[in-house]
């Protein structure tokens, strides 16, 4: 018999897992989030059939199990299913949020295939560790005055699980006018959006280290230049500042406005400090601050963290210590 083989990995290699048990209303039923893609390589013309995800609690129980087969799979693989040497084949975002508290260990994944030619069975089985992340910072949110609406966040929603790596825990706010809404007018204007040229704060003191502020700033419902993204894809989330606040927490501030950042490499900041002002620049449909929490100043390579962010208002009580739910309106009870 041949040695066809496939191989298995995961981006990231280790998974970090969000934990939400004391989100503030409407949030009712504990949970727990992570994303990962799996790659998957050969040194045949492979054909995958199934793929099972099961994950081990830290009493090695099964929790929970799921199965894609087929058609289901060809979802996570944009319609393919076969492997060639030398090229792989990617099943991206694939997302759990299990309503449990209980502690969770690992997650097993196992592919089960054949060789296109001789039809023999393949198959390939990884254990990737899972990890919960203990903040060590104490975060506020990076906006003052006004209501603020998070746009994306915590569920499977999120367009940012597109990128498991840095952004699995990213969120977008926007900021509400007087009516509720986004912006006044078309929209079809920057200056339209409630968000747009609102200070962004530094929201814990720290070094700043990266400070990008060379893309312009986009019209809104105007499609951003894809060509320059792809030979660069860290301008994806346009002018950039990173905030590294120690022991492995940094801030990342995306979309910013071109001409409005007030820091420099190297600067080091107090909490509140106007660091810079929203923007629409990168990949973006309107103004609106993305922000995250990664484990160093390098998108893409440095792992994105679950953040709870400390003394904000929301739904007319005060939360001194959460996560923000997907969707909720947020604001800073001081102003600062």
């Amino acid at each position: 018999m041949s040695d066809f083989r496939l191989n298995l990995q995961t981006s990231p290699a280790e998974i970090f897992v969000a934990r939400y048990w004391r989100l503030p209303y409407p949030h009712l039923t504990p949970a727990q989030e992570f994303v990962h893609d799996v790659g998957i390589t050969s040194n045949c013309n492979a054909v995958v059939s199934d793929c099972v995800w099961r994950v081990f609690t830290a009493d090695d129980d099964v929790y929970a199990v799921r199965q894609l087969i087929g058609q289901d799979l060809m979802t996570l693989t944009d319609g393919e299913l076969g492997v060639l040497p030398g090229l792989g084949l990617a099943l991206r975002r694939i997302y759990f949020l299990l309503p449990t508290v209980l502690e969770l260990k690992r997650l097993r994944i196992s592919i089960h295939a054949y060789e296109h030619d001789t039809r023999q069975p393949l198959s390939s089985q990884l254990d990737v560790s899972l990890k919960y992340f203990e903040q060590k910072t104490t975060i506020h949110l990076p906006f003052a005055e006004g209501a603020w609406y998070a746009i994306m966040g915590n569920d499977w929603t999120d367009l940012h699980k597109a990128e498991p790596v840095s952004q699995p825990f990213a969120y977008d706010f926007v900021k509400l006018g007087p009516d509720g809404s986004m912006f006044a007018g078309s929209g079809m204007r920057n200056e339209d959006h409630y968000a747009w040229d609102q200070p962004v704060l530094a929201p814990a003191p720290g070094k700043v280290l990266l400070a990008r502020d060379t893309l312009p700033d986009m019209q809104p419902g105007i499609p951003p230049d894809l060509h320059l993204m792809r030979q660069d894809p860290h301008l994806i989330t346009g002018n950039a500042v990173v905030i590294g606040h120690g022991q492995g927490e940094c801030s990342y501030f995306g979309h910013l406005r071109q001409g409005s950042l007030a820091v420099a490499e190297g600067d080091y900041v107090k909490r509140g400090k106007v660091i810079a002002r929203v923007g629409n620049s990168g990949v973006s449909q309107g103004p609106h601050l993305h922000y995250h929490l990664q484990t160093g100043p390098n998108l893409f390579v440095d792992q994105g963290l679950p953040v709870q962010f400390s003394h904000f208002g929301m739904t007319g009580d005060r939360v001194d210590c959460s996560a923000i739910p997907s969707r909720a309106i947020v604001f800073n009870p001081n102003g600062s």
